[in-house]
């Protein structure tokens, strides 16, 4: 007979995008093995990171070898997401570490050396640090930077493994759905279904609740689309997927230019380093040279 998995509602919260819950949730689980203790306040402090309360984590988490790696990493990721100006200390020490014995060998250190290798578009380093990885969350991020890379066949093979460790698992439906959208065509309602699904069983989340926006907006169902994004809006009004779905999803609808205007200048002060906001800063520079251009002509 198996032990029930004590952790199994804050890694679901976690994933799923219900920070909130998750930080609730942790903060309830009192009587744990210290490994689990120290995974309960690991996904703790990676709730607050997500919810922009960085600075909880800066505050709480103390430095020093007596502080467990897995914590370490975590406050690593938040420096690097709060402290624009320490970034370089921070891609210095991470590098550090991933080649010290002491700390390399840490699942918590490989996850969040990848996410922060990502985060500065180092596609090579990220998988360096997770290809060898067993875990959930190791093969969930692989499929992610696959995806990212336009690697659909690879992200697949990913998905077969985390369906062989537990097909019935939170983490492999949302992996699943990721690389069904990706892949478009008849498998987009399959994705919707999953998101769904997943909503009816954890909850409405601002994750889910784009994921299956997503789905509508690529089969062109943008009516339905918008339903969830104004959902996900009113749980999360700053929140840039969000927007940038709004954007695209109004953009086809024909809505009027000053309500698009309206949610991309929201966009740009809530999130202002956000990939979308560069390129949709790059396409306004290049158009008003060319306009420039035509005008002197």
């Amino acid at each position: 007979m198996t032990e029930p998995d004590e952790l199994y509602s804050l890694r679901n919260f976690f994933w799923l995008g219900a920070w909130q819950r998750a930080v609730s949730e942790g903060s309830s689980l009192t009587r744990l093995p210290e490994t689990l203790k120290i995974e309960s306040r690991e996904f703790v402090y990676r709730s607050y990171i997500a919810l922009g309360q960085q600075n909880i984590v800066l505050t709480e988490v103390p430095d020093g070898p007596s502080t467990p790696v897995a914590l370490q990493a975590v406050k690593l990721l938040a420096r690097y997401q709060a402290l624009p100006a320490e970034k370089e200390a921070v891609l210095a020490t991470l590098n550090d570490w991933l080649g010290d014995p002491n700390y390399a060998n840490s699942a918590t250190l490989q996850l969040m050396g990848a996410i922060i290798f990502l985060s500065e578009n180092n596609t090579k380093d990220a998988l360096r640090c997770i290809h060898l990885g067993t875990t959930m969350e190791h093969l969930a991020l692989t499929i992610q930077i696959f995806l990212r890379m336009n690697r659909p066949d690879l992200a697949n093979k990913q998905l077969r493994l985390m369906q062989q460790a537990d097909e019935d698992a939170a983490l492999t439906q949302l992996a699943s759905a990721w690389v069904n959208l990706a892949q478009g065509g008849a498998k987009l309602q399959e994705a919707a279904y999953i998101f769904d699904e997943l909503i009816d069983k954890f909850g409405s989340t601002v994750t889910l609740l784009n994921g299956v926006a997503a789905a509508h907006i690529q089969m062109d169902k943008f009516d339905e689309a918008e339903k969830y994004l104004m959902d996900a809006i009113s749980k999360g009004q700053n929140d840039p997927d969000t927007l940038i779905n709004l954007i695209c999803c109004y953009q086809h609808m024909g809505k009027s230019s000053d309500l698009v205007n309206r949610y991309v200048s929201q966009l740009k002060t809530v999130a202002p380093s956000h990939p979308f906001v560069a390129q949709l800063s790059t396409v306004e520079a290049a158009f008003d040279r060319v306009s420039a251009s035509f005008a002197q002509t």
